[in-house]
């Protein structure tokens, strides 16, 4: 099918390969799906949508571009920095965490990251960007730099927007190809796990699926914050709305999200998931992020478990990077690394 304007801006195509060592010990043939190497500061899922989204953007005639995400959102990081590669200016609507922020706190990671990148940030307390939301708070400073004689290109949190799920549609012919050449046995994997967060990896995902030939019900999600209700209608809604604006023959409304795997809540990990990311790194050479794909990964273990008869024996992870991310967790890594 024909897709809309894209950049070429991630280092495509990703590889594909088993993970011997974990594929022993759940008696499941694991694959994993490097993401995490789209790019090195650009890197991960959010490259593949901001191909499309800055596109857009250029065609519009922005000068610049606005999103929103946490203090160490991996979106903004690789927006920022696709954004002026392009030749485009930033501003992000920065949500703070519920126990506030330390102006006099060194920045570390991927906010260290965006302020490198030169991005204008607007902090607003977990408080005001719960009661207001994000959209509201992009328009409300949007508006203020259309006041200064700009013209700012919104992207909504996460690049979960229509045009945005272009990017993991589009990722599906590659998945194909790149799973065929990691040596797997079957024409695709019998389950792909991936960690659902604002929703647009997994739609796109699923109407690539679709369009594919593909069974969406070989996707399972993992969410990472909020709840499967929640997600179900989030993902759910932002396909129909993508298969409506675009005409594509989407009619598969069957999401799988599996609820629970997020422990004590977003981006906070334990002393047991910190070990836990030690002994994928040393046996597998795989560094999986506190936030997103280690909560994910785990999760993935735990649903094999529990009924491995359910997804067959060729399972792919996608890891959607976050790498940065480790370097926000210094202190929970310093306490296990010390053998605490």
């Amino acid at each position: 099918m024909p897709y809309p304007p894209r950049l070429a801006l991630a280092h495509l195509p990703t590889p594909i390969y088993k993970l011997p060592r974990i594929s022993a010990e759940c008696g499941r043939e694991i694959y994993v799906w490097r993401d995490d190497l789209t790019g090195f500061a650009e890197s991960g899922n959010k490259a593949r949508k901001l191909e499309f989204l800055l596109a857009d953007a250029l065609a519009k005639g922005a000068t610049r571009v606005m999103t929103s995400g946490g203090m160490q959102s991996n979106h903004t990081r690789a927006t920022s920095f696709l954004a002026r590669r392009v030749g485009l200016k930033v501003a992000l609507v920065v949500r703070e965490p519920k126990s506030g922020r330390d102006p006099k706190e060194p920045p570390a990671a991927n906010l260290l990251l965006n302020q490198i990148a030169g991005a204008d940030l607007h902090f607003f307390s977990y408080a005001e960007y719960a009661a207001k939301g994000g959209p509201s708070l992009l328009e409300q400073v949007a508006e203020l730099y259309r006041s200064r004689g700009e013209k700012p290109y919104v992207i909504a949190e996460g690049g979960s927007m229509p045009l945005g799920c272009f990017g993991y549609l589009r990722a599906v012919e590659e998945l194909l190809a790149s799973w065929k050449a990691s040596g797997a046995p079957t024409p695709a994997p019998d389950a792909l796990f991936f960690a659902d967060g604002s929703g647009g990896t997994h739609a796109g995902l699923h109407l690539g699926f679709e369009l594919n030939g593909l069974d969406p019900r070989r996707l399972f999600a993992v969410n990472i914050c909020d709840d499967a209700a929640y997600f179900q209608s989030r993902v759910g809604g932002l396909i129909e709305e993508t298969a409506r604006q675009f005409a594509l023959p989407s009619r598969d409304r069957a999401l799988q999200i599996f609820d629970g795997h997020f422990g004590a809540g977003y981006g906070i990990a334990t002393d047991e998931d910190h070990r836990f990311y030690l002994k994928m790194a040393r046996e597998e050479g795989l560094l999986l992020d506190p936030t997103y794909t280690g909560k994910a990964f785990q999760g993935m273990l735990s649903e094999l478990r529990k009924a491995p008869d359910r997804f067959g024996r060729h399972i792919l992870f996608l890891h959607t990077g976050g790498t940065f991310l480790t370097f926000a967790h210094q202190e929970g890594y310093r306490r296990v690394l010390a053998g605490g």
